[in-house]
């Protein structure tokens, strides 16, 4: 590969809030299951990433881009025995819906692929995520990615709901009111009991039922909300400690080692 050794780095984009970008290689780091807040578009430059998602596993060769969904569970791993070498943009969702309702004329927009052969598009976001690097006008770098997502949601979104082998939406009644629970307290401890009284389910069919509906248990689901927070302190240019404290976490070591699981840097790495 083109740069030798494992590394990462994740930075917010120069020109739009509502962008975060990473550059990375890996050969024997693999991700925990997670998500992202956002809507998480790449591009594979070498090598090869393997996912595992709810209907399976997926390759992604190089030369192919990667797409996932907002909230979707996965994984990363190196596919080949030389790793993978990758370029991820992550684009906020209220910035996704704004230009979906421009451009498609809906808000409500999905991604059916995960791995995604299109040459032109490639080429165009590897472009435009390079020119992030090195970009001086905000001007010019807005622009870029605001013309990379046209391009993505032009190409490859569908419109409409997305077709899907989950609970019926009158079976996640008791599994949403629990996920509100975690979003209204989520620095704070939350108990199974108080999950299963919020939900008015018994506690070991609320277990079951929200991971079901959301891909991941409660304990797992509340971590992975508090790292996506600490994510966002931590590009604004906040102090790995103050972060750690303000985000439910332990301890500056214990928001370490999530950052890196999920995110596949520490925070030193993830800056503005």
């Amino acid at each position: 590969m083109a740069e030798e050794g494992e590394h990462a780095r994740l930075w917010a984009a120069p020109g739009s809030a509502q962008v975060e970008l990473l550059s990375a290689r890996f050969e024997r780091f693999a991700f925990d299951r997670h998500s992202h807040e956002q809507l998480s578009v790449g591009v594979i430059e070498e090598g090869a990433e393997g996912l595992h998602l709810a209907g399976g596993k997926v390759v992604v060769p190089a030369g192919q881009l990667v797409i996932l969904n907002p909230g979707q569970v996965h994984t990363g791993f190196a596919a080949e025995e030389s790793g993978w070498r990758y370029r991820m943009f992550y684009f906020d969702t209220a910035m996704v819906d704004e230009l979906a309702a421009e451009h498609l004329g809906v808000r409500d927009v999905w991604f059916a692929r995960t791995a995604v052969p299109d040459p032109d598009l490639f080429t165009g976001l590897s472009r435009v995520h390079r020119a992030q690097e090195r970009a001086s006008d905000p001007l010019t770098a807005e622009s870029l990615l605001l013309g990379a997502l046209t391009s993505v949601l032009r190409r490859h979104a569908s419109t409409g709901r997305a077709v899907t082998t989950g609970p019926r939406r009158d079976s996640r009644r008791g599994p949403d009111l629990a996920r509100q629970l975690l979003h209204d307290r989520w620095t704070e401890p939350v108990t199974v009991a108080e999950l299963s009284a919020a939900s008015g389910m018994p506690r070991a069919s609320l277990i079951a039922a929200f991971r079901q509906a959301y891909g991941l248990p409660p304990h797992a689901y509340l971590l992975r909300l508090r790292a996506n927070r600490a994510r966002r302190l931590l590009l604004t240019g906040r102090r790995p400690a103050e972060v750690a404290a303000a985000t439910g976490f332990a301890d500056q070591a214990h928001l370490t080692r999530v950052c890196k699981r999920y995110f596949g840097v520490t925070p030193g790495a993830i800056r503005p």
